[in-house]
C-alpha cells in the first residue's frame, strides 16, 4: 500500500486502494485523501443521510451529499 500526504489531515498515511468512485472525483479522493479520513467520511455520510432524510435518488440530495463530501475532505479550495 502507497503512502501519500494527505490533503485533508496532512499526515504521511495509507492511499485508498482504488478511485471510491468513477470520473475525476475519484481519481483526486484516491491520489490526495488518505483511508483514514475516507472512512470518517463514510460513517458522517451515514448521519448526514440520516439527519437530512437525504433520498439518494434524488439528483439534488445526491449534489447535496457530494459538496459536503468536498467541504468535509477539502476538496475545494
Amino acid at each position: 500500500m502507497a503512502t501519500i500526504k494527505c490533503d485533508r489531515c496532512a499526515q504521511d498515511k495509507d492511499q485508498l486502494d482504488e478511485a471510491p468512485m468513477g470520473g475525476p472525483l475519484g481519481d483526486k479522493i484516491e491520489a490526495t485523501i488518505c483511508v483514514d479520513c475516507w472512512g470518517e467520511w463514510r460513517a458522517m455520510s451515514g448521519n448526514l443521510i440520516n439527519h437530512h432524510t437525504l433520498n439518494l435518488g434524488l439528483p439534488e440530495h445526491r449534489a447535496q451529499l457530494r459538496n459536503a463530501m468536498k467541504e468535509f475532505l477539502k476538496l475545494e479550495a
